[in-house]
């Protein structure tokens, strides 16, 4: 069974590709043996194409950059630039492995947190079986981060915060009907939209009861880096009496 997990919304660190963990990884003592902070520390430089150990040149700096303004433009919505997109893994009811993107929205008391809808697949699978897996993959540098652990729900004030700050546009698909519900039709469901944007044209349309948050308790984290000599870095974090033990992998 899922746990309520009630934390206030100043116990949030909201982690949005645009506003960097920088000052935060700086307040953490950088250990080898703080697996948040190493993650912090990655996914600044994924927001900003920084770090890592390959080879870097002014020309190469260059291009990179020249590519991310070409993807801003073209596909603003690209993994390459979006370093807060992750993969969440579930278990379904007959034991099959279920995985989808979800969107990171930042640490709660080292716990990784993402919104959903209550009724969707992954909610009634995580419902039902809260262990899960987040995993992180990054192109500039190339590197990935895993996360397992368990989840527990955000509480109610957390979820009406994270729907208040949703695009318009956003808030209206997610109330005309439930994540991963059945339609026959498109139009069907265009035209359910533009009935929730009528009924609220001057109001803002109300959080859905089945719109909620998930924090994800870590118990075992796993860094890879990508290297020219496939000697790639791999470490394993597993969380050992509240003591996070670290061992180094072979590629």
């Amino acid at each position: 069974m899922i746990t309520l997990c009630n934390l206030s919304i100043n116990q949030v660190l909201t982690a949005f590709p645009y506003a960097g963990f920088t000052e935060v990884a700086v307040q953490r003592k950088n250990s080898p043996t703080d697996p948040i902070a190493l993650f912090l520390k990655w996914y600044d430089e994924a927001r900003t194409g920084k770090g890592g150990s390959l080879p870097k040149s002014r020309a190469i700096s260059w291009g990179l950059q020249a590519i991310r303004r070409l993807l801003a433009a073209v596909l603003p919505w690209s993994n390459l630039l979006r370093p807060d997109i992750a993969t969440l893994a579930t278990i379904t009811p007959d034991n099959r492995p279920s995985a989808r993107s979800v969107l990171f929205k930042g640490l709660v008391n080292n716990g990784f947190t993402f919104y959903t809808d209550y009724a969707s697949n992954k909610g009634r699978e995580l419902s039902a079986n809260p262990s899960a897996v987040l995993v992180f993959y990054w192109h500039f540098p190339p590197r990935q981060v895993r996360i397992d652990g368990r989840v527990s729900r955000l509480s109610r004030k957390m979820a009406e915060a994270d729907w208040k700050a949703r695009r318009p546009a956003f808030q209206a698909a997610s109330a005309a009907l439930p994540q991963s519900s059945i339609i026959k039709r498109r139009s069907d469901l265009i035209q359910k939209v533009d009935k929730i944007k009528h009924l609220y044209r001057n109001k803002p349309i109300p959080c859905p009861d089945t719109w909620g948050g998930y924090c994800l308790i870590p118990d075992k984290m796993e860094f890879w880096e990508g290297r020219l000599d496939w000697l790639h870095f791999r470490a394993r974090y597993v969380l050992d009496n509240d003591t996070w033990q670290r061992v180094l992998l072979a590629p």
